[in-house]
């Protein structure tokens, strides 16, 4: 560098006044700076905003030394710290308030950025974490402790690209002037970031699989549906500039309302969550057509939804969701000829096949995508996108039976007659099984199509599964009383009317009143300046 790092010029002042400045306009309560080599030197040639120093003496130790250096020094009744990093000088105000906010509301024990699916910089740690930092050595820090707590760790996305980019080398700090002297947004540079087309790659990459260096989408897709999570697929199909976004950029939406991948800014974020979760509910895929406020949307069409996208640089944007529930489940128990036929018929329809029997020979049930032995752990696996049936020909109907029933399984079917059926529904009340779980069971098993061969009798079982399935999946969801009269999930930004959710947007302001919930920071600042243009 030639001279120490935080004192390295950017935009006209040093690298750690820049950090300070944006810590300073948050809600953190103090702020301590860990000084190591050239401290002195440091302190004079830096505006600390108010913020306290500490030297560590051990710098050369790595991370770790100054990390417990900075925790020595807290205030005996804080109840979090951030651990910021001194070369990640585009991190926002609002982003520690956001980490802030997140954590007042989950309670979680460390609390991390996320921008376009890479986790980043600064870490919010709950201070009951603090004593384990005294067992770090080295350059270890916040991942460690991360992935000491995986089930006490939030993810909070954000639109800030800055908590991706840290400075390294003197070929970072050229990169980034020539781009901010071009007038390059940093959401352009992030764009780059997340697509691992910037020489500035984070290093701290989410676990998507990887194609040179871009998140491998549609690898990630294959994972997701092998692991039966539901997610969205979101494909830029057609742009008009000028937009961040560009036709074929890919991205998907899990159910937690992650996004790993890149379609665009702030102004398509909002309508991609929503409208990705709104297929995901309704099984249904959809384009979402975004448009400027003062622009003629074209016609509306069957399977598109137009929303409005007031972005101040224009442009508008044409998304295909495409909707990726989990495979429904088929758990056939017993080794019969029809629980054979029923394996292989299953797999063809598109269904995750488990075969599960006691000593069932594997080749038998090739198609099957497992084989499990322990008929107990069926209770615990099942969902109600998986449906059963028992066809064991009388040798273990009635633990395949009992496994089943206590299951959350959508459906269960025996097949046997109607006086073996009787038989056994009284062995299971014997078990202590209730008379609601045995009146779940069906038999005969299936459609009377009259059948009479395995292969008839496996077709009329799977058509009663598709008819079970898909008038499930036609019926109206019933609104209990609560959920009629309990707050929306989302309301209305008043600027863009995008919809946002007021438990994860940290962007608010009150009028008469009211509050109202924002976006981005672009439409909270419309808003403040005149909120009575924005309101009816």
């Amino acid at each position: 560098m030639g001279e120490p790092k935080p004192l390295v010029n950017l935009d006209g002042e040093p690298l750690l006044s820049r950090v300070l400045k944006a810590i300073a306009g948050s809600r953190v309560g103090e702020t301590v700076v860990v000084l190591g080599a050239a401290a002195e030197q440091v302190r004079a040639g830096v505006r600390l905003n108010g913020a306290r120093t500490v030297e560590n003496p051990r710098f050369r130790e790595g991370m770790s030394s100054s990390l417990r250096a900075g925790v020595a020094a807290l205030a005996p009744d804080s109840e979090a710290f951030f651990v910021v990093l001194g070369d990640e000088p585009f991190v926002r105000s609002d982003t520690y308030d956001a980490l802030i906010a997140a954590r007042e509301r989950t309670h979680a024990r460390i609390v991390l950025p996320v921008f376009a699916g890479v986790r980043g910089n600064p870490v919010l740690i709950d201070r009951s974490v603090a004593g384990e930092v005294d067992e770090l050595v080295g350059d270890r820090g916040c991942r460690a402790l991360r992935l000491r707590h995986p089930e006490e760790t939030v993810e909070v996305p954000v639109d800030d690209p800055g908590v991706i980019i840290d400075l390294d080398t003197p070929e970072d700090f050229q990169r980034v002037r020539e781009a901010r002297a071009t007038g390059a947004p940093m959401e352009r540079i992030a764009q780059q970031l997340a697509l691992g087309e910037h020489p500035l790659a984070a290093r701290n990459r989410s676990s998507p699989p990887r194609t040179r260096g871009r998140p491998d989408i549609l690898g990630l897709a294959a994972e997701l549906e092998r692991r039966r999570e539901p997610f969205c697929l979101a494909v830029v199909t057609h742009v008009l500039a000028p937009t961040s976004g560009k036709p074929g950029f890919k991205a998907i939406v899990r159910s937690d309302g992650s996004i790993v991948g890149w379609i665009g800014g702030t102004c398509s974020r909002h309508a991609l969550l929503t409208e990705a979760h709104r297929a995901l509910d309704e099984g249904e895929p959809r384009v979402l057509r975004l448009w400027p406020v003062d622009e003629a949307c074209p016609p509306a069409a069957p399977g598109v939804v137009d929303r409005v996208m007031e972005c101040q640089s224009g442009g508008s944007m044409e998304i295909y969701l495409e909707p990726h529930p989990p495979a429904p489940q088929l758990v056939v128990v017993g080794d019969s000829p029809v629980a054979e036929t029923l394996a292989t018929l299953g797999r063809l329809l598109g269904y995750r096949v488990i075969a599960a029997g006691l000593d069932l020979d594997p080749a038998r049930f090739a198609d099957a995508d497992e084989i499990v032995s322990d008929l107990a752990s069926l209770s615990t696996r099942l969902d109600p996108e998986s449906y059963g049936v028992v066809a064991t020909m009388a040798q273990y109907d009635a633990m395949g039976l009992e496994a089943l029933v206590r299951s959350r399984a959508e459906y269960v079917a025996l097949v046997a007659s109607r006086r073996r059926a009787e038989f056994l529904f009284e062995d299971l009340r014997g078990r202590g099984l209730l008379a609601k779980e045995i009146a779940r069971i069906r038999n005969p098993a299936g459609l009377d199509l009259g059948g009479r061969t395995p292969e008839e009798i496996a077709v009329s079982i799977l058509a009663e599964i598709i008819q079970v399935r898909r008038s499930r999946r036609l019926s109206p969801p019933v609104e209990s009383a609560a959920t009629a009269t309990s707050a929306p999930a989302v309301v209305v930004d008043p600027v863009c009317h995008m919809e946002v959710d007021p438990a994860t947007t940290p962007l608010h302001a009150s009028h008469g009143g009211t509050t109202y919930y924002f976006c981005s920071e672009s439409c909270l600042r419309r808003f403040e300046a005149n909120p009575v243009a924005f309101l009816p």
